[in-house]
């Protein structure tokens, strides 16, 4: 079994934690790790490198060339990094044929062999439809769209398609609709030439009730969304910072299990990003407004 992941320095932390989730259930599963890297620190590097070729046998490490993806833009958190998906066709080793991609923002529950073993049809690639409403503002349907978070991909079909050349010409004639960058592009580029598979693979945030944007009524779920409510295999995080499961105001109910995996890596004690001050900074601030305000009024009176 072929794993794909791509990160930059900011998140490789964050898909150290995806990938001891992966291990961690991996079975009697023979797996590749095949991790695409740009803008790591040194430092960073070298403590990941340890942990990962300590869980991971087979690890493969990839440097992408963010010239090759110049042109396509980026925005708000996202970096250059996010359209390395693009790229999969020339960095993996023509002697795979078959590749899942995992975004560094999931966790894994369960064995992904029976991902691996689905059919695809004659098509490019399975994926999970997106439920963001989001996607219906730039002319996508429902039913037409899928998540790019998670994707088992037939890396032939992908060769023989020139992605970078169609997405890029999509990209620059529909600015506006790069709204989720490289998975616009690849709806686009694979449009119609995927296979739906459920949602289990790809539990995203709005079947927790964590996107204030989407309505999910319990008495409309589907029996796939249920399946994937009840028994999550990959557990997307997708979403603005609250949704992050490193962050200290997130409200996912299946957080702990980032967080049990998070301990097992480097950076078991590393902080949890917008936690509040301690007390004690917190009450200097406050007595430095007082006097800040007294002051003021001093002055204002005087």
């Amino acid at each position: 079994m072929n794993i794909v992941c791509a990160t930059d320095g900011n998140y490789l932390p964050h898909c150290a934690a995806m990938l001891q989730s992966l291990m961690a259930n991996a079975g009697n599963d023979e797996i590749n790790v095949y991790l695409i890297l740009d803008n790591v620190s040194p430092e960073i590097l070298a403590k990941s490198i340890k942990f990962l070729w300590k869980i991971c046998p087979s690890l493969n490490i990839l440097k992408a060339d963010p010239k090759d993806v110049v042109g396509f833009p980026v925005n708000g958190h996202a970096t250059v990094a996010t359209y390395f998906r693009l790229l999969l066709p020339g960095l993996l080793p023509n002697k795979l044929n078959r590749v899942i991609f995992i975004d560094s923002d999931t966790i894994v529950t369960t064995s992904l062999s029976e991902l691996w073993n689905t059919p695809l049809l004659g098509k490019a690639l399975a994926a999970v439809p997106d439920h963001w409403l989001s996607c219906r503002d730039h002319g996508y349907v429902h039913t037409e769209y899928f998540n790019a978070g998670i994707l088992l991909i037939d890396l032939e079909r992908w060769r023989s398609t020139d992605i970078l050349g169609i997405g890029r010409v999509f990209a620059n004639a529909n600015p506006h609709r790069l709204r989720h960058w490289d998975q616009d592009v690849l709806n686009h580029v694979f449009k119609d030439d995927w296979v739906t598979i459920g949602e289990r693979w790809n539990a995203c945030p709005h079947l927790f009730g964590l996107l204030p944007d989407f309505d999910l009524n319990p008495g409309q779920l589907t029996a796939s969304e249920k399946i994937a409510i009840e028994d999550p295999a990959i557990i997307h995080f997708a979403g603005p910072g609250p949704v992050k499961p490193w962050n200290a105001r997130c409200l996912h109910p299946l957080r702990h299990l980032y967080l049990r995996a998070k301990a097992e890596t480097p950076w078991a004690d590393q902080p949890l990003d917008d936690l509040p001050p301690p007390k004690l900074v917190r009450l200097q601030k406050e007595m430095i407004f007082k006097a800040k305000s007294k002051l003021k009024g001093l002055l204002f009176h005087s």
